[in-house]
């Protein structure tokens, strides 16, 4: 069964082992939390709880798709990778 995609909210810790692709903090494993809050001192003080927290007001236009309403705010996914199967590995091996 695949895990969703999850969105974090600032317990998890993460580990970024490329160090090339880790960006505001220099080591490689901290917690999600950490990376938020160097993420929001970037950001102006006062607009901080409005991109991180609330989201900020907006219209939002899709390919095919009428101006939505609603809010865009910043925000941390994990996207697990996708585990073989036991029937991917029996395929491979009848290669």
């Amino acid at each position: 069964m695949e895990e969703a995609n999850k969105f974090i909210n600032g317990d998890e810790v993460i580990s970024i082992n490329d160090k090339e692709n880790n960006v505001l903090i220099n080591h490689h494993t901290y917690k999600a939390e950490e990376f938020l809050s160097r993420l929001g001192k970037h950001i102006d003080r006062n607009k901080k709880e409005i991109w991180i927290d609330k989201g900020v007001p907006c219209k939002m236009l899709s390919p095919n798709q009428q101006w939505q309403k609603g809010k865009i705010k910043i925000c941390l996914q994990f996207i697990p990778d996708r585990p073989e199967s036991m029937l991917d590995d029996i395929r491979q091996e009848n290669q």
